[in-house]
């Protein structure tokens, strides 16, 4: 039934469970799952940085989000037991989301209602709620309460 899978994670407990969600429907079906990460960044960071201090930033960005991938295993053991791939983008979390699922190659999103950041809900919460509205394939949102 699905084929390919993503899931949204920023790494929070909430998006770990929808990430396990989403193992445990990838197994069920044998498919694919994509894990994606948006590094949120703002338009107006680069007014308020010169070039130099914006490369220090995107530096250590990908270096925590490298990080975090690779601890993804320990948190959701059942990505052990499947075939997965990790998807890294920067931008704004909900433009990039729909971008990647507008690839045509996904029969399933997964995302978790709430993120690490939810007061400010510029990646869950908002997120969640544009991407369920907008999304063309089948949307399954997780509550991890």
């Amino acid at each position: 039934m699905y084929k390919n899978i993503l899931v949204m994670t920023d790494f929070s407990k909430d998006s770990d469970f929808a990430t396990q969600i989403a193992c445990e429907v990838s197994k069920k079906f044998s498919s694919k799952l994509y894990i994606m990460h948006v590094g949120y960044m703002d338009p107006g960071f680069t007014v308020l940085l010169d070039d130099e201090d914006m490369e220090k930033v995107k530096n250590r960005m990908d270096e925590n989000v490298e990080r975090e991938f690779s601890k993804l295993e320990e948190r959701v053991p059942c990505l052990k037991e499947i075939k997965y791939e990790t998807i890294y983008h920067r931008g704004v979390p909900y433009e990039e989301g729909l971008k990647e699922i507008e690839t045509g190659k996904y029969d399933l999103l997964v995302l978790g209602s709430h993120g690490k950041n939810s007061i400010k809900k510029f990646f869950y919460g908002s997120t969640t709620a544009k991407l369920s509205r907008r999304s063309p394939i089948s949307t399954l949102i997780t509550r991890n309460d």
